[in-house]
C-alpha cells in the first residue's frame, strides 16, 4: 500500500512539473547567455514560417530572414549587442537557435543543422 502512494505521489509531481522544466527550460534571455549555451555553434535567428520575416533587430540590419531560413550572429556582434538588447529584441518573432557554422564570422553551414533551446 505504501508503494502505491509513493508511485502516485511521483506521478502527481511529474504531471505538475511545468513543461518548460521538463523540456530543458526557457531560452536564454541575454544574447551572451545564448552564445554560451550554443558553445561552438552560432547563435541564429530562424524563421519557421513560409514567408519572409523582417521582425527583430538582426533582420532590420541585415535584411529579412527568408522562409524557413536562419541568420547567424557573429561572436563580435554578440559582444556589441549583449548590453543593449535581449534575444527577444534581437530575433523578434523569429526563433533563437544554435546552428552549425563559424562562430567568429556568423556564417552558417549550408545544411543548417540547428537546435532549439
Amino acid at each position: 500500500m505504501k508503494s502505491f502512494f509513493a508511485i502516485l505521489a511521483l506521478a502527481t509531481m511529474a504531471v505538475a512539473t511545468p513543461l518548460s522544466t521538463r523540456t530543458g527550460g526557457t531560452p536564454p534571455k541575454g544574447i551572451k547567455d545564448a552564445s554560451d549555451a550554443c558553445g561552438d555553434n552560432v547563435v541564429s535567428c530562424c524563421n519557421p514560417t513560409n514567408e519572409e520575416s523582417s521582425s527583430g533587430l538582426i533582420s532590420a540590419i541585415v535584411g529579412p530572414i527568408l522562409a524557413n531560413g536562419c541568420l547567424g550572429v557573429a561572436a563580435n556582434a554578440v559582444n556589441i549587442l549583449n548590453p543593449i538588447v535581449d534575444t527577444g529584441s534581437m530575433c523578434g518573432d523569429n526563433e533563437v537557435k544554435c546552428c552549425s557554422g563559424n562562430k567568429n564570422s556568423g556564417l552558417l553551414v549550408v545544411d543548417l543543422q540547428c537546435t532549439s533551446f
